[in-house]
């Protein structure tokens, strides 16, 4: 899944709100992305692995791992989302790999900021317990599931 089919998918669900404040001239929905981009981090608070509160997409319990990334991806990408799950699997946790995510009940346009600038992220994209960060070390995945934000 590339960056671009993630964005219109964020930006589609999130609602028109959302496209009038990606429009807007002061900055918007766009400038957020490029602030986050430009810095390597994600769009609010992180923890000290660099995890942040976003909502979950659609149909996902709030607890648990989750690995976005495109299915049998050879690409870089691919690879690394392949070398999260093998090593969650090692630590013996569980954990889901999907390759869409739906948000169809934003709360805000703050929430569909955040959402958008981790998913605009590179991939894979992982959550934690509702935590969630584009690209994590396999390590940081593992720490962040056992020990929290």
């Amino acid at each position: 899944m590339n960056a671009v089919k993630t964005l219109a998918m964020v930006v589609a669900a999130a609602g028109a709100f959302v496209l009038w404040d990606a429009l807007k001239p002061e900055g918007g929905l766009g400038a957020v992305v490029d602030q986050v981009a430009s810095r390597g981090a994600s769009a609010g608070p992180a923890g000290p692995r660099g995890f942040v509160e976003i909502p979950m997409p659609d149909g996902l319990p709030s607890r648990g791992v989750v690995v976005f990334a495109p299915a049998n991806c050879p690409e870089d990408a691919g690879q690394r989302a392949d070398a999260i799950v093998r090593h969650l699997e090692s630590q013996g946790i569980p954990h889901r790999r999907s390759s869409s995510a739906n948000y169809s009940n934003l709360a805000s346009a703050e929430d569909a900021r955040r959402v958008t600038a981790v998913m605009n992220g590179p991939i894979p994209v992982v959550y934690v317990n509702g935590r969630a960060r584009a690209n994590p070390s396999p390590q940081d995945v593992v720490a962040e599931y056992r020990g929290g934000g």
